[in-house]
């Protein structure tokens, strides 16, 4: 295979099952019945509530999505400036922060796909006004480095804990309080796996006056309920879909990176932030009453897809640090060899459905000329890593199936 075709491969994302034999891998936790419980009430004080004592903070501030807590940060709060952030993120995410941010700067990741703060720390100068840290995956970023790193140079570290569940400690301190302020997403594709919302959170009593003093308006009913049909039709039905005949030209595999950029850069010169919606509030509270058997389950997936794995020369495993708790959001394994699509056809072919994510923001043509650190180890764990569906909907048989077929595909 010459260098041309590797390219091209690394930034297909692979197939789709015809037959589904595991779970989707983005697997939701809001079930239809949590749709006639939100009936009962008005649930945003109780999960509020709730949320503060999950991650140890006192103030938390329900909005209609993560990306509406950046903004607000920026223009409430006034955190303006530059931002030192990873390029291995959601680009909604980054668009938005380039609309509204004086400057940002990418850094490079560490082996975990969260934030090297070496790299963060070369990018620091007097205009830098914060720094994203990102747990990527379900992974905390090194928080103990990054907050000595912020504090000595007097700016603000910004958790983004949209991948991270509660309750999750480093010594005695929880995920998600070591940070000014810290993000949420209580989306269909993170911890809590609900419809959309989010919220943010801080310690910071001075930073919460400004946050809660914003008029916000609350977020549209039709949007919620345009997310509870595709969401479902998209993760839930997604397995009998695909059987079809007609729906064939959906199983193949895509060019992963140009759907990423698709997203127009423009998007948010103008962006307006919401509260939740009472809906969406009242289904991510049944979601956070399930969150620990959620984490159990997954982190015994976890557990036992990495005993399958380990002996595997050819991949490498999420690494496990007693000071970087992992709630195993997504379980993420690196092909050494950069055979990342062809795994994930054979896994197809097994029934199995793989993908990656977060094709760098600095090998985009719309950010290419922000400032930069080295970018060796981001470039090298996106094109090398793949997702395999370990959430809390696989059942230990099917994390067998997955094992058996992922050691006969590495053999093939």
């Amino acid at each position: 295979m010459n260098a041309r075709t590797d390219r091209q491969e690394a930034k297909l994302q692979p197939p789709k099952p015809g037959r589904y034999r595991l779970p989707t891998l983005v697997q939701p936790n809001w079930r239809p019945r949590d749709l006639l419980v939100a009936l009962g009430g008005d649930p945003r004080e109780e999960l509020a509530t709730l949320l503060c004592a999950r991650y140890g903070v006192r103030h938390c501030l329900l909005l209609d999505r993560a990306r509406s807590g950046m903004y607000l940060l920026i223009r409430a709060a006034g955190i303006g400036g530059e931002w030192i952030l990873p390029s291995f993120m959601h680009r909604p995410s980054v668009v938005l922060l380039r609309q509204q941010l004086a400057a940002i700067a990418f850094a490079d990741i560490d082996p975990h796909f969260c934030i090297d703060p070496v790299s963060a720390e070369r990018l620091i100068t007097r205009n830098t006004r914060a720094i994203l840290a990102t747990h990527s995956y379900g992974k905390a970023a090194d928080l103990p480095a990054l907050r000595r790193l912020a504090d000595a140079h007097g700016i603000m570290l910004i958790e983004n804990a949209v991948h991270m569940a509660g309750r999750q400690r480093i010594r005695d301190r929880i995920v998600g309080s070591f940070g000014d302020a810290a993000l949420l997403s209580f989306n269909v594709d993170k911890p809590l796996g609900a419809i959309l919302g989010g919220a943010l959170l801080t310690n910071d009593n001075a930073l919460w006056g400004s946050l809660s003093a914003f008029p916000l308006e609350y977020a549209s009913i039709r949007e919620t309920r345009e997310r509870i049909f595709t969401t479902y039709m998209a993760y839930r039905l997604k397995p009998w879909l695909l059987r079809l005949p007609f729906m064939r030209a959906y199983r193949a595999a895509v060019d992963g990176a140009a759907e990423v950029e698709s997203f127009s850069a423009e998007r948010y010169r103008k962006y307006t932030p919401h509260r939740i919606h009472p809906l969406q509030a009242a289904v991510a509270l049944q979601c956070l009453r399930r969150e620990d058997q959620l984490l159990q389950r997954r982190a015994e997936n976890a557990e036992r897809l990495q005993r399958g794995l380990a002996d595997l020369e050819e991949l490498d495993l999420p690494l496990h640090e007693p000071e970087r708790p992992h709630c195993h959001t997504y379980f993420p394994v690196i092909l050494r060899d950069g055979s990342r699509f062809r795994l994930g056809e054979r896994l197809a072919a097994a029934g199995i459905e793989t993908k990656w994510r977060y094709y760098p923001m600095h090998m985009q043509a719309a950010f290419a000329n922000v400032r930069r650190d080295v970018m060796a180890r981001t470039e090298i764990l996106w094109r090398q890593h793949l997702l395999l569906p370990a959430g809390a909907r696989t059942a230990t048989q099917g994390i067998d199936h997955l094992v058996k077929a992922v050691r006969r595909a590495l053999r093939a």
